[in-house]
């Protein structure tokens, strides 16, 4: 597989993952990525007359950000050495061309992910409200609970940060509050990219509102234990952003006594961060790690949930039991699970290592300029992590970081050429990369993703991984692909009954609802042919009103 210019072209040599210096100590990860985002985005942004640093300075006072600004001040932002403020990286947006909170949504999104889930404000602080606030709050409710009013991705931000510097607001009706969280969970659910950020940031922000929290939660548990639901790993991971021990019982019930496997995988996500910042009660923890072990040694779940509770279980060694732990060295001749036991990996660090290098030289070789004073260290920590989290929010967000910046579509184009050889198809890596091309993948890497989901010979978390993606990807599939693609594997269905085709199938009707293709989805729910949780399916994309699809894409 080619990587773009050799080693001996004007590039350098490749980029060895792993070299370079460690993390800055001291400095919070989360912010060291927040200032590569910048750097990056100046760097390789739409001139060149960025690069010096003095000229970037000089131009920064204008537009929202009024004060003269330094080299120096610039310097400290992108080297994370302080924080930058949110009117800064506004002016980011303006200098650099691009649109409205395209470098605030993956920022807030970075700080969210890192953060404790105790404050509702936005971690990224846009200062005190200005004047009018009761009565802008009041229309923007009111806005939230209409049937037929179109809120934006920028409207969700301000309401839910003008609830956050109100935590003992009282809203009327009282219902006021399940209407805002049910109509934000509707709208995030069938959001993607920039719109999906900013609404999951807001409900997060309402997840954790000491009283807006019960309603978001309630709102969570509610559409998860809904059976004819769609949306699961999403519903209930999000109950991750709060502490409340509402949210703790219903991820332990979906982990105990769930509503399908998909809500299981996204409580034992869930559990993830509720477990680093210690959400669960003694007595919640006992329970937890029972079902963490139980799962750890489902070997029908290898594709998923395995693995993860694997890794769990690998980072909570002190309440494992003595059994457990001897379970666990058992599985380390499992070749699957063997570095995720040894080292929280899905591939060896050496295999890995490889593709992280093929992938980054790939990249850089056809990026807008050559910037030999740059050594980016952190690209390649994205990458690895991307590629080799068994976390699978780990991946999300390593993918979404690099989104928010003009790596995007290199990694993107890396990404399809790596997907369309053989060697890596056969790997646990297969999957991470077409999960990461639901967030990168632009319309040129539409035509890798419909190859794959209808490729016959190909692994089953391949198959699987490419028909929940075709719904997010960028560009457009014609009905002729859609066409195909269910009937082959109907076709598949109806003679094996394998899961891995209805599964395909689910898949591909979550892509229709998400690009609103209301013809077939029609067809779907009418054809008896179908698996019946396909027809449910289609019934359900159906049945979502009309405004929360309109709103979703603003």
């Amino acid at each position: 597989m080619g990587v773009g210019r050799s080693a001996s072209g004007r590039r350098g040599r490749p980029y060895r993952a792993g070299a370079g210096p460690a993390a800055r100590p001291g400095v919070p990860l989360h912010q060291q990525r927040v200032g590569w985002l910048l750097r990056v985005n100046r760097l390789y942004g739409p001139t060149e007359r960025w690069l010096r640093l003095a000229d970037f300075a000089q131009a920064f006072q204008g537009g929202c950000w009024p004060e003269r600004t330094s080299l120096y001040q610039i310097s400290r932002w992108e080297t994370a050495a302080v924080r930058v403020p949110y009117l800064a990286i506004r002016r980011y947006e303006e200098l650099l061309a691009l649109g409205s909170h395209q470098l605030v949504a993956p920022i807030d999104t970075i700080y969210r992910y890192a953060a404790s889930s105790g404050d509702a404000a936005p971690v990224l602080n846009r200062g005190p409200e200005r004047s009018a606030v009761t009565d802008r709050l009041t229309e923007l409710v009111e806005m939230a609970g209409s049937a037929t009013a179109v809120l934006t991705g920028v409207e969700w931000d301000e309401l839910t940060r003008r609830l956050a510097a109100a935590p003992e607001i009282v809203l009327s009706p009282r219902r006021a509050w399940t209407d805002i969280a049910e109509r934000l969970l509707s709208e995030t659910i069938v959001a993607d990219g920039l719109a999906w950020m900013q609404r999951y940031e807001a409900l997060s922000r309402l997840l954790a509102h000491p009283v807006g929290q019960r309603a978001a939660v309630a709102a969570c548990a509610s559409l998860a234990a809904d059976r004819t639901s769609q949306v699961f790993v999403e519903t209930v991971g999000a109950l991750d952003a709060s502490g409340h021990p509402d949210a703790n019982r219903h991820v332990l019930r979906q982990l105990i006594h769930p509503t399908n496997d998909r809500a299981q995988f996204g409580a034992l996500l869930a559990s993830v961060r509720k477990l680093r910042f210690g959400h669960f009660a003694e007595a919640e923890m006992s329970r937890l790690v029972t079902i963490i072990q139980e799962l750890a040694f489902d070997s029908t779940r290898r594709e998923d949930v395995q693995p993860l509770a694997v890794e769990l279980l690998r980072c909570l060694p002190e309440s494992a039991s003595a059994a457990s732990r001897m379970r666990l060295r058992h599985l380390a001749a499992d070749p699957a699970l063997h570095p995720v036991l040894r080292a929280g990996r899905l591939v060896e660090e050496e295999a890995s290592q490889h593709l992280v290098d093929r992938v980054r030289n790939s990249m850089v070789a056809v990026m807008p300029r050559d910037i030999p004073s740059f050594r980016d260290d952190i690209l390649p920590v994205l990458l690895d992590e991307m590629f080799a989290s068994p976390v699978f929010d780990v991946r999300m967000y390593a993918a979404i970081t690099v989104s928010g910046t003009p790596y995007r579509q290199r990694l993107a184009a890396a990404l399809s050429a790596e997907l369309a050889g053989t060697a890596v198809l056969a790997t646990p890596v297969a999957p991470a990369m077409i999960e990461a091309l639901r967030l990168l993948g632009g319309a040129e890497q539409r035509a890798v993703i419909e190859r794959l989901v209808t490729a016959s010979g190909m692994p089953a978390p391949v198959t699987v991984a490419a028909a929940q993606a075709i719904g997010h990807v960028g560009g457009h599939s014609d009905d002729r692909f859609w066409g195909r693609a269910i009937a082959y594997h109907a076709q598949l269905w109806g003679r094996t009954r394998l899961p891995t085709n209805a599964a395909a199938l689910n898949g591909l009707t979550y892509g229709l609802g998400m690009t609103r293709n209301l013809v077939i989805l029609r067809r779907l729910r009418a054809d008896d042919r179908m698996p019946e949780q396909v027809r449910a399916a289609a019934a359900w994309w159906l049945n979502l009103p009309g405004t929360v699809y309109e709103s979703a894409n603003q």
